[in-house]
């Protein structure tokens, strides 16, 4: 099956305001097989060991640690839903966290590219950055001499029950880092709380400032999340093009606003930051707030849970989302608006779990399907629209 190459690379020392952190990349390439399915990432545990008298102990959970996906770990079947699902880190020893991902669409290969075969040009898979607490020197590395049998972590599409071998020799980046560490960030603002809510499948974020002092307006960003890690946050909006987010100003009464986003999908957790900027640029970040957007259930009962499938309206695929309690057979089928079978999504026994069908459309024309879905004698049937 080859060999993976695990990389920690491109790490830099960086300040936000007073404070000082320091951010590398993990990566990944493989060698040694000319198997196109060794070369899809199934799922991985990586491990992090770092110097506590840097950065702290059993730093994940905190705001000392901030995991983003970056690259492969980012690829979606459709805009909104990523391939893999990252599961929380989790503080393995005091000064070791790990990180931990799997495709969710295993019966569909397709969707999922490939992992580079160039060590001079890695995949990237996560962007870590932690908050120093302390200068000094020191090294973020794999600890592959305390982990048992660190091969084992890694499996690939074509074989899920692979076992190694791993190289970790170029998981490994030094740190120097100057004092100061610690210090109070530029304020324009005096925000008193900043929130979001689902409100009927669109997310409504509320805040409210004490006080401004020379605030232009803000700008919204939005992630999307997967268990503890976020994604890349991206701008939606700001008061640049949006007169809804401009700032008062210079005032010490207490200011409220509202900003509506309509982009979200059903089943999605999404991570929202605020950023004020002053009439100087100085811009301010606030800390996340999640919310996680209800999924409509069109079959419920003590034995299974099917919610509606999504995206509706698609292209070219949909995924059909269900949990079972105990093994049950599922027969799911495609029709067209005249009534013709199209497509057999699922006629199986399915052992308890949650699923995700991904249906690709490809091959079907722009227009109204019919989604028909049978367990234990009970039926639904839900419309699909395919806008190509």
């Amino acid at each position: 099956p080859g060999v993976v190459h695990f990389v920690f690379d491109n790490g830099i020392v960086s300040t936000s305001g007073n404070d000082t952190f320091y951010e590398f990349d993990i990566q990944a390439y493989i060698t040694g097989t000319s198997n196109s399915a060794d070369l899809l990432f199934g799922s991985a545990n990586v491990y992090v060991e770092y110097d506590s008298e840097l950065f702290g102990s059993s730093i994940s959970g905190t705001t000392n640690l901030e995991i983003v996906m970056t690259g492969i770990l980012t690829t979606e079947v459709f805009p909104g839903y990523g391939a893999y699902r990252v599961h929380d880190s989790q503080n393995t020893f005091s000064d070791v966290f790990a990180l931990t991902f799997e495709a969710i669409y295993k019966d569909n290969p397709s969707a999922y590219p490939q992992v580079s075969t160039d060590p001079n040009n890695p995949s990237d898979f996560f962007h870590i950055k932690m908050k120093a607490k302390a200068a000094g020197s020191g090294v973020v590395s794999f600890p592959y001499t305390r982990i048992n049998n660190p091969g084992d972590q890694f499996w690939t599409l074509a074989n899920l029950q692979y076992a190694g071998p791993a190289d970790f020799s170029e998981a490994s980046e030094p740190i120097y880092i100057e004092g100061p560490v610690t210090g109070d960030p530029y304020a324009a603002i005096e925000l008193a709380y900043f929130e979001a809510a689902d409100k009927g499948g669109k997310v409504r974020l509320r805040w409210r400032t004490e006080s401004e002092t020379e605030n232009s307006g803000f700008i919204v960003k939005r992630a999307l999340v997967f268990g503890d890690l976020y994604g890349a946050f991206e701008i939606i909006d700001s008061y640049a093009t949006n007169d809804e987010l401009k700032g008062t100003g210079t005032t010490s009464k207490k200011s409220d606003y509202m900003y509506w986003d309509r982009g979200v999908k059903p089943g999605v957790t999404y991570a929202y930051v605020l950023q004020d900027v002053d009439y100087e640029g100085h811009i301010r970040e606030c800390e996340p707030v999640l919310v996680t957007i209800r999924e409509s259930k069109i079959i419920s009962n003590d034995k299974f849970e099917f919610s509606s499938s999504y995206p509706n309206p698609f292209n070219p695929a949909f995924v059909v989302p269900f949990e079972l309690y105990t093994a049950t057979k599922v027969n799911i089928r495609l029709y067209d608006i005249s009534g013709h079978l199209v497509k057999i999504v699922a006629n199986r026994e399915f052992s308890a779990g949650k699923y995700n069908l991904l249906v690709n459309g490809n091959n079907l024309s722009s227009g109204v399907y019919l989604l028909r879905t049978q367990v234990e004698g009970i039926v639904n049937t839900q419309k699909m629209l395919l806008v190509k």
